[in-house]
């Protein structure tokens, strides 16, 4: 497989680029600084731009400026997130209109994508991350992940979107349970080893396309005390 990721020099998109390689796969990266991933090894076609523009995107996504004999990606992981939470923008999700606008020019229809639990439904109507009570220092955040659910919502393509709560980096990979449409009980925290290997487990999952996924982990057991 061939995967164009976004967000390869953030703390989840290293960890998808680490997976993604350990399966084998070829990944195509698009980073505003290479230096960032430091020594990245085989397997990794690193480009350097903005997720904005939209012929970056669509160089990353498609063929255009590639060598001859380049295909299209077969799948879009976009691991990318706000630049600063603390200042209305729209970046975020500029940069998922361009991901979207490129693959629906170059007919490739796979995408992950990350938001948040607080994109699902709430029981009162709306969105949880819009309800009352909700932490205003998420306000800007929890906007562009609104905006993003619906740009893909309205796509044709076949998206899921990564719903995870509490991200901590602490708790080891093989700990996470996920749910499609909902969020599993137990717990309110989400390992970023648990979220980059779902991401690349349901790449190829069709049951998860057009679906919000929540996603959590648990805590390793603390030993007992003699």
């Amino acid at each position: 497989m061939e995967i164009a990721l976004f967000g390869a020099t953030g703390r989840t998109g290293r960890l998808v680029l680490d997976e993604a390689r350990q399966r084998g796969w070829t990944v195509r990266a698009l980073v505003r600084d290479a230096a960032r991933l430091g020594g990245r090894g085989g397997n990794v076609d690193v480009a350097t731009g903005d997720t904005r523009d939209a012929a970056a995107v669509q160089a990353l996504v498609g063929t255009v400026g590639a060598g001859a004999g380049r295909r299209p990606a077969d799948a879009v992981v976009c691991a990318l997130g706000m630049q600063d939470i603390t200042v209305p923008a729209t970046d975020f999700s500029d940069s998922v209109k361009a991901i979207v606008a490129a693959m629906k020019r170059a007919g490739v229809r796979r995408l992950v994508a990350i938001a948040s639990g607080g994109v699902f439904d709430a029981p009162g109507g709306g969105y949880r991350n819009q309800q009352p009570g909700f932490p205003a220092y998420l306000q800007n955040i929890s906007a562009e992940h609104v905006r993003n659910y619906e740009t893909l919502r309205a796509s044709d393509l076949d998206w899921t979107l990564m719903c995870p709560l509490t991200l901590v980096e602490d708790i080891p990979r093989g700990a996470g349970r996920f749910a499609f449409e909902a969020l599993p009980a137990g717990s309110e925290e989400t390992g970023y080893a648990d979220l980059a290997v779902t991401m690349c487990s349901l790449l190829g999952d069709r049951a998860s396309f057009g679906k919000r996924v929540g996603i959590v982990s648990d805590r390793p057991a603390a030993p007992a005390q003699s």
